[in-house]
């Protein structure tokens, strides 16, 4: 590969010797910036880049090219001639900056003529029928008719019905006569040649008049006549309106536009079922007989007097706030029987209440709560079916409150309230003890290093840190002769080049890549030389060279880099 320079490589003026151009065989891709050189070995043309993936090749010049028409002989333009286009026919051509050459159609100018004419009866004349244009807008033909005028001696007219027969033909002798019959008339007027048909007025018109009605025993009754007119009389048609005395009123406003009324009466006895479908509103005094079902909400008033019903609302008031005892709570499954929590709990009123009797926790939309046997749960409100509560709808009375003591089993010994010593426990709202976090987690203790370790009286690390390792040179037997050897350890040169190979794998065994390597010629000037190195494993180098080096020519100086 080759070596990957990071920063720019400044010449100081010097002259590069002996170097080759990038060879590919297509061109590059994907360059950033311009200016990259590349030689093109496929087609021997040198290429630079001017960005966006755009090469231009070195030398590049034209020394002629050939111009050629739909007509005449092709023209031959050598290097320095100049091209005119010239427009033809409605054409023209003009030059502007920046080397743009515009072609532009002439302007047209018409010129219109125009000639009359008076052709008699049966004379022609020509007139333009259709024009027909190309695509660029441009006439290519015109269609003309020859028209020829009627004779003159044509002066009947046919006259057809609606669906085109032939009726008869009007002559210019008699013309065209109107008459009418059954009583109808024709008018004609002169100024506006208008004819007029007027029909004669035969028909019957009818009315609807209102009258006081024809009597039915045990009802009330109106009547609306067909009465007719014109050229009838008397009345054709009759309908009665009867409503029972008991319970429909009918009344009437008599004459033409009158008005039947139909009503209940003030008072209705019914005898059968009433089915009512919305809503029903009583001013009066609603009398049931025997036993009624209401398949509705019936609404009813706030009651005032001691003999009144009272309604939903007045019972709520009457028994809110008075807690039943609901029986007792096992805690043993999470939500517990019955459930009180999650999204099947149990409706309850405010003061409601259960006594634990086995322990557990419940689980609350907000918090989990741990209860013992003996304690109370109260509903603080009402609480509704499934409406997953929260802990703070309930008030929880702990009975357990004996003090903690101190023994030698867990079953020895007293279970109960106890205090902490706040230098080393933290405890939360809900009871959760936990030691003081003293911030030491972690591992000391290095290769560098030892561990400062601080303890309190009850045994609990309150401190911990690393010391580096510092002693010097002279509290250590034979040191700097000890240093010599790990230094002469971590080195090692090698002589590589035998006249043919370009490539050369040098075994260390240091088992690691961090290895510092340069090279050197073995003969004068002993310069550093630029290799292509790998580690190609922790034990091994592979140096590379484009020609083959000289016996033992180069040198390979190897150092580990701690």
């Amino acid at each position: 590969m080759a070596i990957a320079y990071l920063v720019p490589i400044d010449l100081n003026n010097n002259q590069l010797l002996d170097f080759k151009v990038y060879n590919r065989t297509s061109d590059e891709t994907g360059l950033s910036g311009e200016g990259q050189l590349i030689y093109r070995t496929d087609i021997n043309v040198l290429k630079y880049h001017t960005g966006g993936n755009t090469w231009v090749t070195v030398g590049t010049s034209t020394d002629s090219w050939i111009l050629n028409g739909d007509s005449g002989a092709a023209q031959t333009i050598n290097n320095n001639n100049t091209v005119l286009i010239t427009g033809g026919t409605y054409i023209a051509t003009a030059v502007s900056a920046t080397d743009t050459l515009t072609i532009n159609h002439d302007t047209t100018s018409r010129t219109d003529t125009t000639s009359t004419a008076s052709p008699a009866h049966g004379a022609t004349f020509t007139a333009v029928d259709s024009v027909t244009t190309n695509t660029t807008g441009h006439v290519t033909a015109l269609n003309l008719k020859t028209v020829t005028l009627p004779n003159d001696n044509d002066t009947s007219l046919p006259i057809r019905d609606s669906g085109g027969t032939l009726q008869f033909t009007a002559e210019d002798v008699n013309g065209i006569r109107f008459a009418g019959t059954g009583g109808a008339s024709v008018t004609f007027n002169a100024a506006t040649q208008l004819v007029t048909y007027n029909s004669a007025d035969n028909n019957e018109t009818y009315t609807l008049p209102v009258s006081a009605g024809t009597a039915v025993s045990g009802h009330t009754v109106a009547d609306i006549d067909l009465t007719a007119a014109g050229t009838g009389s008397g009345i054709k048609s009759k309908v009665t309106f009867a409503g029972k005395d008991t319970n429909i009123a009918i009344t009437d406003t008599v004459g033409n536009n009158g008005v039947v009324k139909i009503a209940l009466t003030d008072d209705v006895t019914i005898a059968s079922d009433l089915t009512v479908t919305d809503n029903t509103q009583l001013s009066g005094t609603l009398g049931v007989t025997g036993l009624a079902d209401f398949t509705d909400q019936v609404t009813v008033p706030t009651a005032t007097a001691d003999g009144n019903a009272p309604n939903l609302g007045q019972v709520k008031l009457l028994i809110a706030g008075v807690g039943v005892f609901q029986g007792g709570y096992d805690a043993t499954n999470n939500p517990g029987t019955p459930a009180i929590s999650g999204g099947s709990n149990i409706a309850l009123d405010q003061g409601d209440y259960f006594i634990v009797t086995v322990d557990g926790n419940i689980t609350f939309s907000d918090a989990t709560v741990s209860v013992e046997v003996g304690d109370f749960i109260f509903a603080n409100a009402i609480i509704a079916a499934s409406s997953t509560p929260a802990s703070t709808q309930y008030t929880f009375v702990l009975q357990d409150a004996n003090i903690a003591g101190a023994g030698s089993t867990d079953a020895g010994t007293e279970k109960g309230v106890a205090g902490f010593d706040s230098a080393n426990f933290t405890a939360s709202a809900s009871g959760w003890i936990q030691l003081v976090d003293r911030s030491v987690a972690g591992s000391y203790g290095t290769a560098s290093a030892v561990s400062a370790i601080t303890v309190d009286k009850a045994g609990i690390v309150t401190a911990a840190a690393n010391t580096t390792i510092d002693i010097t040179a002279s509290q250590v037997s034979d040191f700097c002769a000890a240093v010599q050897v790990c230094v002469a350890d971590n080195s090692d040169s090698v002589l590589i080049g035998d006249g043919t190979a370009t490539s050369y794998t040098i075994t260390h065994n240091y088992n690691t890549r961090k290895i510092a390597v340069q090279c050197a010629r073995t003969t004068t000037p002993f310069d550093t030389v630029y290799l292509d190195v790998e580690r190609t494993t922790v034990n091994t180098i592979t140096l590379t060279t484009t020609t083959a080096l000289p016996t033992n020519g180069v040198e390979v100086f190897l150092q580990i880099i701690k």
